[in-house]
């Protein structure tokens, strides 16, 4: 799928073209046209070349990416296989510590399968787990505590062997 065009490259100031405006947005000058026809994007067409105002352009394309957002309930994940907020599958998912103030929940989706991760507080935990049953991962203990790291070979094994490369 293609990048969708962002409002920061259109500098406000500027008076643009529809070749112009579609190099900025690497779109084709065609889906900015169609975006004048029928889409609203207000221009000059009194005269040729049409002329775009870069705080409309700017305005039009921000309009455009906040209808697109989705606002999710607490307990719900975004799919991007389904492009839809989902409920997980069995009402499960797991939750696995990131940073002391939040996590990731993982789970899966139910119409698809596909896994659905949603960054979440800590705070907020107690208030999904009452929507969903959310099993909380231990965290792995090399990466809390690196105070007593155990080394992989035994200092004494690794002496005997720099003792055998020596004598030979």
């Amino acid at each position: 799928m293609a990048k969708r065009p962002s409002p920061s490259r259109i500098k406000t100031h500027n008076i643009y073209t529809p070749a112009e405006a579609a190099d900025v947005l690497s779109v084709h000058k065609q889906t900015v046209r169609r975006w004048i026809s029928h889409h609203g994007l207000p221009a000059d067409k009194s005269r040729k070349p049409w002329l775009i105002d870069g705080v409309d352009l700017k305005a039009f394309l921000g309009h455009r990416k906040r209808k697109r957002r989705r606002k999710l309930e607490l307990h719900q994940c975004f799919c991007l296989g389904c492009k839809e907020p989902r409920e997980p599958y069995g009402k499960l998912a797991d939750y696995a510590h990131q940073t002391p103030t939040s996590g990731m929940l993982t789970a899966l989706c139910p119409s698809c399968g596909c896994l659905m991760h949603k960054v979440i507080s800590r705070a907020s935990l107690e208030a999904i787990r009452a929507k969903i049953e959310v099993t909380i991962q231990r965290a792995d203990p090399r990466l809390v505590s690196p105070k007593d790291t155990p080394s992989n070979v035994p200092f004494e094994k690794e002496r005997e062997c720099d003792v055998k490369t020596q004598s030979k």
